[in-house]
């Protein structure tokens, strides 16, 4: 019984390493949502970041998906891990998919004069703010992903 614990363990385990190497693709993979985001961006494609952005969406779901689909029955502080995954990888999404607003602001900077383009230029000072707090809270859930971690590995002498 112990070591079909051992196997449970390590195979969710696994399957959580497997959630960040897919996260780091979603987010800097070579020909990955991030990547074609930002080369739309470099061409000031605007309608293609935006399609990017939705794409990235998306690949985030469907790993928070995965991740609200594993069993922690059994496994020692499997259950705080996966919270932990989860409410992580949901800021690391909120993060990336706030690029939308900052996408929109930029487009239509490109069709504005003077007033308009004050205002709209305050937006993104706004925004940027706002964005710098979708950074906190990813570093602080990463804190709580990194304590459980630490946490499930002991349990489960990893």
């Amino acid at each position: 019984m112990s070591s079909c614990e051992s196997s449970n363990a390590a195979d969710f385990k696994e399957s959580i390493n497997q959630s960040e190497r897919r996260a780091f693709e979603i987010i800097l993979g070579k020909k990955g949502s991030g990547e074609k985001k930002l080369n739309c961006l470099a061409k000031d494609d605007f309608k293609g970041a935006l399609t990017a952005v939705d794409q990235q969406s998306k690949e985030f779901d469907i790993l928070i998906g995965d991740i609200k689909k594993l069993s922690t029955q059994g496994i020692p502080k499997g259950e705080p891990l996966k919270t932990a995954s989860l409410e992580y990888y949901q800021s690391l999404k909120e993060l990336h998919v706030f690029d939308r607003k900052e996408i929109e602001q930029e487009a239509l900077l490109r069709t504005l004069k003077n007033n308009e383009l004050k205002n709209t230029q305050n937006n993104l000072i706004v925004l940027a703010t706002q964005k710098k707090m979708l950074y906190n809270a990813v570093y602080e859930k990463e804190a709580l992903l990194h304590t459980a971690t630490q946490n499930f590995e002991a349990a489960n002498g990893f």
